[in-house]
């Protein structure tokens, strides 16, 4: 059942405005708070080992560079009465190691692990046991980095499109502004060589947003089956060649740019337009995406909560509710109601108005509850979780003192 209104006192009703209620997905009440103070208390009233959150980063916690207001509270927070969290980013291009240590100097906290970070490209993980020891192709990030993440999920023979290049200069025609880039950075693969000399890509693995679209290559795979119109889809694609997997289904995501920036699916829309103009309309198939909203990245995502919180008691926990906190309506939001947990917890979504959700716009998928800020989706939670109420929010204040 949805939420009933929660009773609030004098004093915090003098300091906060409750202004609306709506309708969830399902015609249940949700409520949206304007103005609360965003403050913690020090300490639950009672042990939780019930709840969990999982955290998008841009536009929750962070805004390009800058720390949003209650982030840091709120993480310390949670660390010290034992709620595990993790952070499901659509972000990428790092390990996750090193994506956590960046994320913890800006924010101030040392007690970050890796082992609660699931960024865009933490599925590939999965694809390990059947591509490791055969050659990828990888796409996205600068320099060597990708290949290195690649080599440090488990993948062995990683080429990217500098290999490629200084190989063949060929191949990318009119690059001479980027040449220098590929001779640095091309021919340090550990590259498998077929029997007739010849490379074979057994996929093509997308890990970021790309750098740059300039390079003139050929667009498509060779086969004399190719435009053959008495096939399916033209003849194109119908002789094992290599899938492509992409990591990050958002088109755009906010920085410091008044206006949001083309992300990774604007990269897969603008191929798969131009894929069908060169083959007369053929489909661009077995093209497969992770990242934000995709089951796959929920169930990988869930997986790695339960590993951190059996990390954090030394047993597996009894988490009832998952409390997935981010500002995208149709990344975060359309992914937590869409998933169907295999254990049977629950998730439930709360978005907040820090980032690609304007505050006032009705979003395309209905929250859960609507709030400012993360503070104030952490304060929601902790209500709806039974763990705490608003009053007592309001009366102890939080403490910026490290777990």
């Amino acid at each position: 059942m949805a939420p009933t209104q929660p009773t609030f006192s004098p004093e915090f009703l003098a300091g906060s405005e409750y202004f609306r209620n709506t309708r969830n997905k399902e015609g249940m009440e949700i409520f949206l708070y304007s103005h609360l103070r965003g403050v913690l208390p020090r300490k639950l009233r009672k042990h939780n080992d019930q709840i969990a959150f999982a955290f998008d980063i841009d536009g929750v916690l962070i805004r390009s560079k800058t720390v949003l207001p209650g982030a840091k509270e709120s993480l310390e927070f949670l660390q010290r009465n034992g709620i595990p969290f993790i952070f499901l980013t659509n972000n990428g291009g790092a390990t996750e190691k090193d994506h956590v240590a960046l994320l913890g100097k800006r924010l101030g906290l040392t007690s970050l692990s890796e082992h609660q970070f699931v960024q865009s490209h933490s599925p590939f993980k999965n694809l390990v046991p059947s591509l490791g020891n055969k050659n990828i192709l990888v796409l996205g990030g600068v320099g060597n980095k990708i290949r290195e993440v690649a080599n440090s999920y488990g993948f062995k023979h990683v080429l990217t499109s500098s290999d490629i290049y200084k190989a063949d200069p060929t191949a990318y025609p009119q690059v001479e502004i980027t040449t220098d880039y590929h001779l640095k950075h091309g021919g340090s693969g550990n590259i498998l060589l077929g029997p007739d000399g010849k490379v074979k890509f057994s996929a093509v693995l997308v890990w970021s947003s790309w750098i740059s679209s300039s390079e003139k290559g050929h667009l498509g795979t060779r086969s004399p089956m190719n435009g053959d119109a008495k096939l399916p889809n033209q003849g194109y694609l119908q002789d094992e060649q290599p899938a492509v997997h992409f990591s990050n289904p958002d088109l755009t995501y906010a920085t410091s740019h008044p206006h949001p920036r083309a992300a990774q699916g604007s990269f897969r829309a603008a191929l798969e337009g131009l894929w069908s103009a060169t083959t007369g309309g053929a489909k661009l198939l077995n093209c497969k995406t992770v990242g934000k909203p995709t089951r796959e990245t929920y169930i990988f995502g869930e997986k790695t909560l339960m590993e951190w919180e059996k990390r954090m008691n030394g047993e597996d926990g009894k988490i009832r509710t998952v409390y997935m906190v981010g500002d995208n309506p149709s990344s975060d939001i359309q992914g937590a109601n869409n998933f169907t947990s295999r254990h049977g917890t629950e998730w439930k979504s709360i978005l907040v108005e820090s980032g690609v959700h304007v505050a006032g716009a009705e979003p395309a998928h209905k929250p859960d509850a609507i709030m400012e800020s993360v503070a104030e989706a952490m304060e929601w939670a902790l209500w709806d979780g039974k763990l705490s109420d608003l009053e007592h929010i309001r009366e102890t204040p939080a403490t910026s003192e490290s777990v």
